[in-house]
């Protein structure tokens, strides 16, 4: 018997009410991550992967944003079952952190400059877990070192501007898996990082998965990042996710023409020719406000009918463990 994921997202749908209109960022996703997994969730800026993530965190009010429908089941250990959707804010602050934690795009705008990294570690401790002040402080010290921090002992009384941008990223996960959560939720957190500094976050996120167990959901734009780090992938377009597979399955055979237009921009490693151009997909992504009937991708789509525009496409098991929201995706895998 198969176990149930760690986390089951079921028909979320997320929205936004603005002077212009009601804007749906996430509408109907679907997904799920089994304990000690990595899901990679792709697609241009504006698909809803950060929507999606401030929605299981619970954080999408203090942006304007609701959770109009949908389940988020988690199940940490010990057996429980928490669907966050549902559950009362005082609830949800003891589950932040506990049971899910995340690392934000950008730490300098996340780690709050007044207080010592040490002290922003063991605030989360000590909240969670009852310690003392110097149980907590002792904890900081550890994960300063697991994280790769050079001499934690003396960097743990360090303010935020006294660091890296590499470093500050590693006090951010520092501070998520104080707690040793089930579910990390790692909202880009590379893409300011140079190259160097980039290969030894991924490596850490690696390691650290495998000594805690934990499920991670790895928000990206960066197809390269999700093939070095990710299980599984889910490619979103418009608020829709609209393919789903293992990641060797969807770098080797992709279904969607917008997961396929994703991999060919993806610059090869030899130098380009003079007389050959990057492929771009064409067209741009649809307004929140004004999104097109049926499939959302098919005003960009070389494979587009009159029947991709009468009616929005179901995202369908086509069997081997993958999902595809394209009624022509048969074709367009020839």
């Amino acid at each position: 018997m198969t176990a149930a994921p760690l986390l089951e997202i079921a028909n979320l749908r997320a929205v936004f009410d603005t002077p212009r209109g009601r804007v749906v960022s996430v509408d109907d996703v679907s997904l799920s991550i089994p304990a000690g997994k990595t899901l990679g969730l792709v697609g241009e800026s504006g698909s809803g992967k950060s929507v999606t993530s401030l929605s299981l965190m619970r954080l999408i009010a203090r942006s304007g944003g609701r959770i109009e429908a949908g389940r988020m089941i988690l199940r940490p250990a010990g057996g429980r079952e928490i669907d966050l959707a549902a559950l009362p804010e005082p609830a949800m602050r003891e589950v932040r952190g506990r049971d899910i934690a995340m690392i934000f795009q950008e730490p300098m705008t996340s780690l709050d400059p007044v207080w010592s990294i040490g002290d922003q570690i063991a605030e989360s401790v000590r909240l969670h877990q009852g310690v003392s002040r110097r149980e907590a402080r002792a904890r900081a010290i550890e994960m300063l070192r697991l994280v790769g921090i050079p001499a934690p002992e003396r960097r743990v009384d360090d303010f935020p501007h006294q660091l890296s941008g590499g470093m500050r990223q590693r006090v951010m996960i520092a501070i998520a898996l104080s707690c040793r959560p089930g579910l990390l939720i790692a909202d880009e957190p590379t893409t300011a990082l140079d190259v160097t500094i980039q290969a030894q976050i991924l490596d850490l996120i690696r390691r650290l998965q495998a000594d805690i167990g934990m499920a991670v959901l790895f928000i990206t734009h960066n197809m390269g990042v999700v093939a070095e780090i990710a299980d599984r992938v889910a490619v979103m377009y418009a608020g829709q996710v609209v393919e789903e597979a293992p990641v060797a399955e969807i770098f080797a055979t992709p279904r969607h023409p917008y997961t396929q237009g994703l991999l060919a921009s993806i610059p090869g490693t030899t130098a380009p020719r003079p007389d050959r151009r990057l492929p771009t997909i064409g067209g741009m992504p649809p307004s929140p406000l004004n999104r097109p009937e049926g499939c959302r991708f098919a005003p960009r789509c070389a494979f587009a009918t009159d029947a991709c525009r009468a009616a929005v496409p179901p995202l369908e098991d086509i069997g081997g463990d993958r999902k595809v929201r394209c009624i022509r995706w048969q074709e367009v895998s020839q």
